[in-house]
């Protein structure tokens, strides 16, 4: 993991680990790796990993265990699935529009060039 400068580092692992939950590298019921095991990977000070793990944790995306560590709960992916989709619907979508009005790309060819590139891979 390569962190900027920009962004509190304990975010950037809160969002890596909700990057991978998303994309369904970290299942439900999965264990993630403890906070030591992170620490070390990464060298982090583990006051960082903890804080990270106590946001996805009050975000009701990670379950602490007693004695058997952090787990990914069952809706995490759903419930990550359907606050990226919104974010996608408010933010990306409308940062398009404003775009393609400011190059003077019509709605008609906006619409035609999404038709166009959906079935690409990109």
């Amino acid at each position: 993991m390569n962190f900027d400068q920009k962004t509190p580092i304990y975010q950037q692992l809160a969002d890596s680990i909700r990057q991978d939950i998303l994309t369904g590298s970290l299942a439900a019921e999965t264990a993630i790796p403890s906070v030591r095991q992170i620490s070390v990977e990464y060298g982090l000070n583990p006051q960082t990993v903890l804080n990270a793990t106590q946001i996805l944790i009050q975000e009701g995306l990670l379950e602490k265990r007693r004695g058997l560590g952090m787990f990914v709960q069952k809706s995490a992916r759903k419930q990550l699935n359907q606050s990226a989709s919104e974010r996608f619907k408010t933010e990306t979508i409308q940062a398009l529009v404003q775009e393609a009005q400011m190059l003077s790309i019509s709605r008609d060819d906006l619409i035609e060039l999404i038709h166009s590139k959906y079935g690409e891979e990109i």
